[in-house]
């Protein structure tokens, strides 16, 4: 196994050990969520870290509780479950991706943006702060202009595949690539990719082409 897909495999479980602890934002809980739905090894994966939280809560020492702590903690609990707030789990691999509720129809065109050539861009609402989430479609054989991060990105594969100067990736994997870094995606030549990518920072195109489109859509 090579250094980089050692370091990819690292930041993959670290983004897994993240969603059991409740510390990712929701576009990239949405991310992670549907990842667990399509990869069977990372929802095993995702078990065992929750069994192992378990295991180590049971070795910590305890410690004693305030007057009345537990009836609060079990309102707070019950409030949770009235506004359907939800909570780190593994869920049930159903048919029905749980990103799916989110993607607009292929042919509907008010919903699609061109980018570039062959490539076109829905962007998810999930509040500014929470940085930039999209589903974009690459047509097969093309490829995303050439670009350079700012902040983290992570690209889950929902149909298609492409490859970049990282690696192949398929149906259910996800791309990571943290701030700084540049590449190139390129569709597979037997169909349209479709992916779901979660921007932490500003995406700044590089390369010649990527500036006149830059003029172009800006």
């Amino acid at each position: 196994m090579n250094e980089q897909v050692t370091l990819h495999n690292q930041m993959l479980d670290a983004l897994l050990l993240d969603y059991t602890t409740g510390s990712l934002s929701r576009p990239l809980e949405l991310l992670v969520e549907t990842h667990i739905a399509m990869n069977p090894s990372s929802a095993r994966a995702l078990q065992l870290m929750l069994k192992l939280g378990g295991v180590l809560l049971e070795d910590i020492e305890p410690v004693s509780m305030s007057e009345g702590a537990l009836d609060k903690v079990m309102r707070q609990i019950e409030q949770d479950n009235d506004n359907q707030i939800n909570m780190p789990r593994v869920p049930n691999r159903t048919p029905k991706r749980p990103i799916d509720t989110l993607l607009p129809q292929k042919d509907c065109k008010k919903s699609w943006r061109r980018i570039g050539i062959g490539v076109s861009e829905h962007i998810i609402d999930f509040g500014d702060e929470l940085g930039k989430a999209s589903f974009y479609r690459i047509a097969p054989g093309r490829s995303v202009p050439s670009h350079h991060h700012e902040g983290a990105e992570i690209t889950l594969v929902l149909e298609g595949g492409f490859t970049d100067e990282f690696g192949s990736y398929g149906p259910g994997d996800i791309s990571i690539h943290e701030a700084g870094s540049e590449h190139q995606p390129v569709a597979d030549n037997d169909g349209e990719c479709l992916v779901f990518a979660v921007n932490e920072g500003n995406i700044r195109l590089t390369g010649p082409l990527g500036r006149v489109i830059s003029m172009i859509i800006n």
